[in-house]
């Protein structure tokens, strides 16, 4: 893997739950994942792909282990400035769009914008209304979101993990609540941004069209990744 590096980590280590009946959910994970490309982790559930999106998007500390963003050592940082940082450096799309229903989709793309507090108003407003355009929703932008598709509440979802501009886009299976033609939409419309903005994509999925279309897909087991390989270079995971 060559190019400029977006997101790395080195010899993640995570155990969830109490003393007695914990369990070791990362064994020492690393990655690097470049500028402009789309990232895969693959493998049945439980092998910690969640876990390890969780700890990278600054939501879940380690319990050892170090994570670099854009050349920033971002492991150890106090609450209040890891907040800032997620909301500054990365983008997170859920399987659940958790949009605000009564919000229109510009009200709920504006909202990290709201929160990081550097455009006024109306530069908010044009932003999402550049982003929404960018996923094929320039026209539905004052719409409610109860009143969108699945597919279209996704799009949004896409679009507000957008729009602070994060150099990291990490997404926790993106399509898994949309079936086939909304699923390959939403991954083209992320396959286009990544690629025309220099972004860094890692997603967890079990759509084998999905994780087959990324540049590099990672095989996950008992919370390690015990295989990497680039695009068509084997036979399918799956």
């Amino acid at each position: 893997m060559n190019g400029e590096v977006s997101l790395s980590c080195r010899d993640l280590e995570r155990y969830l739950g109490k003393e007695e009946e914990r369990v070791h959910a990362l064994r020492g994970v690393s990655l690097d994942i470049q500028a402009g490309s789309l990232h895969a982790a693959v493998g049945p559930s439980g092998c910690g792909k969640s876990t390890l999106l969780y700890i990278l998007g600054l939501l879940d500390r380690p319990d050892a282990g170090a994570i670099v963003i854009a050349s920033e050592n971002v492991s150890d940082l106090p609450d209040q400035e890891r907040s800032r940082r997620r909301n500054e450096l990365i983008g997170f799309i859920f399987q659940f769009h958790f949009l605000m229903e009564d919000f229109t989709a510009e009200e709920n793309v504006m909202m990290p914008m709201r929160r990081l507090g550097r455009l006024r108003e109306s530069e908010m407003r044009e932003r999402a209304a550049a982003l929404l355009h960018d996923v094929d929703l320039g026209d539905k932008l004052r719409r409610e979101s109860r009143h969108l598709s699945g597919g279209e509440q996704q799009r949004v979802a896409i679009a507000r993990a957008l729009a602070n501009d994060p150099q990291v886009i990490l997404a926790d299976e993106p399509t898994g609540n949309l079936d086939t033609a909304n699923s390959e939409r939403a991954f083209e419309v992320l396959q286009n941004i990544v690629q025309k903005g220099r972004k860094a994509l890692l997603l967890a999925t079990h759509n084998p069209v999905i994780a087959e279309s990324c540049d590099w897909i990672h095989e996950m087991k008992d919370g390690r990744i015990t295989a990497s390989h680039p695009r068509g270079t084997r036979n399918s995971v799956f």
